[in-house]
């Protein structure tokens, strides 16, 4: 049985692997000329930036709990 902690943490990865794939598609989509529409053009930057602050976000908190980690010892 997963406690809070492991639950959430779980929770916050899915949610990065999520928005890593989101970005992903998008990048794919645009690097193979994706499609002419303008206004699919804006939606995909509205959700890359979106993505790209949550996925920002992730590994700064990652980063800090790493130093927590090494600075233990």
């Amino acid at each position: 049985m997963m406690n809070n902690s492991e639950n959430s943490q779980a929770k916050t990865t899915g949610l990065y692997a999520k928005h890593y794939g989101i970005l992903q598609a998008i990048a794919e989509r645009l690097r193979s000329g994706g499609s002419a529409d303008v206004d699919l053009l804006l939606e995909d930057t509205r959700r890359a930036m979106e993505s790209y602050e949550i996925c920002r976000d992730r590994l700064h908190a990652v980063q800090a709990e790493l130093n927590v980690q090494i600075n233990r010892s």
